[in-house]
């Protein structure tokens, strides 16, 4: 399945990094746009203090990767390709390699939590849940422990509707010559 990373272009050395290297970064759930990332509800019982600090550890060791399943959002190419003028970098993960969920958008119901696994995957349950008002994005979400990175397969780079077309030639071949076998779309 491809997944997409949405970005601007006025981070040249970023984008060179993902060609280069075939990685995107895993940011900590803290740096997160959503303000409500991490958090959940706990449905009945207490939760003793040893299992929310270690929940908590659990959380804080993972990196998460935020991909789409579609490249044709338009709030999405808005809030994260600069207005349309950046890319949807088309990749694929290695499942067998990197814990990879699908968000689901179930409001507060989704943040209360049932604890009945190990920290580890509650981490992964709580980190998998956003309010409905994200649903636009589609997310998936790769999971790393230790490492910034999840390397990726790069198949395709869409280009925004307003990327110029000098721009266009020039990321492309720039694209081209730090990674192979990659198709190019417009929006």
């Amino acid at each position: 399945m491809i997944l997409y990373k949405y970005r601007g272009l006025g981070n040249l050395k970023n984008l060179v990094d993902i060609f280069m290297n075939n990685r995107l970064y895993a940011a900590p759930y803290t740096k997160m746009n959503d303000p409500m990332e991490g958090h959940y509800f706990h449905r009945s019982g207490n939760l003793s203090p040893e299992f929310k600090s270690a929940l908590k550890g659990e959380k804080d060791s993972f990196g998460i990767c935020s991909l789409s399943e579609i490249s044709n959002n338009d709030l999405m190419w808005a809030h994260y390709a600069n207005g349309h003028n950046g890319i949807a970098i088309g990749v694929e993960i290695d499942p067998d390699r990197y814990k990879v969920k699908q968000v689901q958008y179930d409001g507060l119901s989704g943040l209360t939590q049932k604890f009945e696994h190990e920290p580890a995957e509650a981490a992964i349950r709580v980190l998998s849940h956003k309010l409905e008002i994200w649903d636009y994005e589609r997310e998936h979400r790769a999971f790393v422990r230790g490492e910034k990175y999840i390397d990726v397969k790069i198949k395709e780079v869409v280009f925004g509707r307003r990327v110029r077309p000098e721009d266009r030639q020039f990321y492309e071949t720039l694209f081209s010559k730090l990674s192979n076998g990659i198709e190019y779309k417009d929006e």
